[in-house]
């Protein structure tokens, strides 16, 4: 994807009000954080709301954000056990996933399809909504970059493209910004976000992704 025309809130602190549904109606978009309140007031507001729209929410985090997510839902009283027991929230440890989509730490295309036509397919059958669609947040793609691996990353981003291209999806990743320090790398920053329809970015970096007169 160009990085023509991505729309980007004025910071962080804006990125965590925003309702990530409404925030590009293009299939994919990522945000770059720097602490885990504001990205986990974004993911549950993403959550809620698609689960809220009749969408079926596939989740892929580490362990300490599927912890937070899920006190964060409880406490907004978001009902996640209902919604899994008629298929339509599926949360799932990215580290796990992560090993099963790749091999020899690359992502294998065969592995990714099987992958989602046991997970994600049956997520799609199980919406409520019409069409039917399946709101993903992960970062599982992150993990790659923050092991050293930003090309594989890319890839698997790649991936994830060529499935929303194919089916009714709206895709969320989230990276953290310490794993953007290196200047070197921001041709490699910048690959990664032209992958992606939209961006929240992090302000020590929008000097990179975009104009000041991109900025919203």
């Amino acid at each position: 994807m160009s990085t023509d025309g991505l729309r980007y809130p004025e910071s962080e602190s804006a990125a965590a009000e925003a309702n990530w549904l409404e925030l590009d109606r293009s299939p994919h978009a990522v945000q770059f954080y720097s602490g885990d309140d504001s990205l986990l007031d974004s993911l549950a507001r993403f959550i809620s709301t698609a689960l809220e729209a009749g969408n079926s929410v596939f989740l892929l985090a580490t362990q300490v954000h599927l912890d937070g997510l899920a006190e964060r839902l409880r406490a907004w009283e978001v009902d996640t056990d209902t919604a899994a027991k008629k298929g339509r929230y599926v949360a799932l440890d990215a580290l796990q996933v992560l090993a099963r989509l790749t091999v020899n730490g690359e992502p294998n295309k065969a592995r990714f399809d099987e992958f989602i036509r046991e997970v994600f397919m049956p997520l799609e059958a199980a919406a409520e909504s019409k069409p039917k669609l399946v709101a993903v947040c992960g970062e599982v793609v992150s993990l790659l970059w923050a092991d050293g691996k930003p090309e594989a990353a890319i890839e698997l981003e790649h991936f994830w493209n060529e499935l929303a291209e194919r089916v009714c999806c709206r895709l969320r990743c989230f990276y953290p910004i310490a794993s953007f320090p290196d200047p070197v790398q921001n041709d490699l920053f910048l690959k990664l976000c032209a992958e992606h329809a939209a961006v929240i970015p992090h302000h020590r970096h929008l000097h990179i992704v975009a104009a000041p007169d991109k900025v919203a």
